[in-house]
């Protein structure tokens, strides 16, 4: 078997089960109802049982035993650290590495069975494609927990993947059909099917797509994951999908401009014409149901996300490459009301009552009536920013990396980000378009830039149902260009609620006769809205 982390066997280990009826009894005393207790036992003992000398077909009836209960404990704990803003708290982290380290355990103690199938053990030796089948479960349930939770995989978690193949190549079972029903996916699938959707997701970039984008990409690649294929040379068709790999290295694509050592290719033709036809079906008023798309997304939705994945499969994203002392440093603040604030903005923390009148008033009225000038009253809260790096650079977009530890901001995507460029006088708003931890614990973040020169305000909203009046932060983006239409920012969800606004401009805080006009987008934390400036 290809170089994989399958640890040996040790004659001293504390495993409390060592064959498939024990491991069935250790289960019934387990306290099942209770997650991350269960999900702390099953790691601890199953790392134990991969220590153990058990025979490769009884350790294969062992883990099978475990299966249904390893996979309702991990999707139980999953939302623990699923779509949670990053970086995760150290509560929400531990649940990822304890569910990660599961599957890990559960890849590695296949793989010992998948070692005696290419060792020819006649005790196992006729199962290789379901056991190679298995192995690749375990792998891509490590890398959903990992999508989910905004997580980068790690070099060995790509270097098992490849070993994996290279076997299932050298056992001749890379396309036999394999039932598995625990994945919730289509009931039989092939180990080049699986193989290929690890890759596929990868290349769909995840770390770009919303929890409901992500869950639909899932769905779609299951169905068409027989139509990709692993070629030992590319297609030669210059309109062909192919993209490289090198089986001997630790990254899921190859992308040196070097020969591979150990070369395949990814043909995807058969999954991209299957999203060409899905998009003209679209176009031409079949709904998603219809097509088999899913009821979770929208006609436009399913459009734009195929439309997105078609080109992230054709053009895969490079790993950044340079070291990072070199990277140029940039000033980055997250919050709207920090944001609100660096930027000059004001009177968030004025009670309304205060706000209405004291705008109607002279300011030796208003120290007479409040006891101070109400627009002269400052924040208590101080505006924070910190020092990251930018690893990449595009025109509107800007991709940045900040060292784990370095910041006290948790993102969301979509979210707000404020910038300041270097050699630059002022901030620039970005919404975040990309998002993931690193395995160092580094967060990286691709910022896609707004036009224009941001100015901060605060929305004044009467509330439904019963009219509470309150303050939010918002922000005000008018293009560079003569006649290019306004730009408000809102607080995500506030328009829902809001009866009526009132726009002040935050520095000043005098009245503004702005009027929101359709709204062009929500994610992360804001909204989006055109407005107009009425005379």
């Amino acid at each position: 078997m290809a170089e994989s982390s399958v640890p040996i066997g040790q004659a001293d280990n504390k495993a409390a089960f060592v064959d498939a009826n024990g491991a069935t009894a250790w289960l019934a005393g387990q306290p099942q109802a209770n997650a991350p207790a269960m999900l702390a036992g099953l790691v601890a003992q199953i790392q134990a049982f991969n220590s153990a000398f058990t025979a490769p077909r009884e350790r294969f009836k062992t883990l099978e035993a475990l299966r249904k209960t390893i996979f309702a404990v991990s999707q139980e704990c999953q939302r623990r650290y699923e779509n949670k803003p990053l970086p995760l708290l150290p509560a929400e982290q531990t649940a990822l590495d304890m569910s990660r380290r599961l599957w890990r355990s559960c890849a590695v103690g296949y793989m010992h069975c998948l070692r005696a199938c290419l060792e020819k053990d006649g005790s196992i030796a006729s199962h290789g494609a379901q056991v190679a089948h298995r192995v690749l479960a375990c792998l891509r349930m490590e890398q959903m927990n990992c999508y989910f939770a905004g997580a980068d995989l790690d070099g060995e978690f790509w270097r098992n993947l490849h070993s994996v193949w290279v076997s299932a190549e050298q056992l001749g079972k890379t396309s036999d059909l394999v039932e598995d029903r625990l994945l919730g996916e289509t009931s039989k699938s092939t180990v080049r099917g699986q193989y290929c959707m690890v890759l596929t997701l990868h290349l769909a970039r995840p770390f770009t797509l919303s929890r409901g984008q992500l869950a639909a990409a899932v769905r779609w690649f299951a169905r068409w994951r027989e139509l990709a294929a692993v070629l030992a040379e590319p297609n030669q068709n210059p309109k062909s999908c192919c993209i490289a790999i090198n089986l001997s290295q630790d990254r899921p694509i190859h992308e040196s401009a070097q020969g591979a050592s150990v070369g395949r290719w990814l043909s995807l033709d058969g999954v991209l014409q299957k999203m060409r036809k899905r998009l003209e079906l679209l176009a031409k008023g079949d709904s998603p149901e219809v097509l088999k798309l899913g009821s979770g997304l929208s006609s436009e939705a399913c459009v734009a996300l195929l439309t997105t994945l078609s080109e992230h499969l054709r053009y895969p994203q490079k790993t950044p490459i340079g070291a990072l002392l070199e990277a140029s440093p940039i000033t980055v603040a997250a919050g709207l009301e920090n944001i609100n604030r660096l930027l000059g903005g004001k009177g968030l923390k004025i009670s309304v009552q205060h706000a209405s009148l004291g705008t109607q008033l002279s300011h030796h009225e208003q120290v007479a009536l409040f006891g101070r000038a109400v627009r002269d009253a400052e924040e208590s809260g101080e505006c924070k920013s910190e020092i990251w790096q930018i690893t990449q650079q595009a025109p509107g977009v800007l991709n940045l990396f900040c060292p784990a530890g370095n910041s006290e901001a948790r993102l969301v995507l979509g979210g707000l980000l404020c910038v300041k460029l270097p050699q630059h006088e002022h901030f620039t708003l970005a919404t975040i378009s990309g998002l993931n931890t690193r395995a160092d614990g580094g967060l990286c973040v691709a910022a896609s830039l707004f036009d224009g020169e941001p100015s901060p305000l605060i929305a004044e909203v009467r509330e439904k149902p019963a009219g509470k009046l309150s303050r939010h932060p918002a922000f005000l983006l008018t293009g560079r260009e003569e006649g290019s239409t306004p730009l408000v920012v809102l607080p995500i969800g506030l328009p829902a609620r809001a009866l009526s606004f009132r726009f002040f401009e935050a520095r000043e805080q005098s009245l503004i006769a702005l009027r929101l006009v359709e709204n062009l987008g929500r994610g992360g934390d804001i909204e989006r809205w055109s407005a107009a400036i009425d005379a």
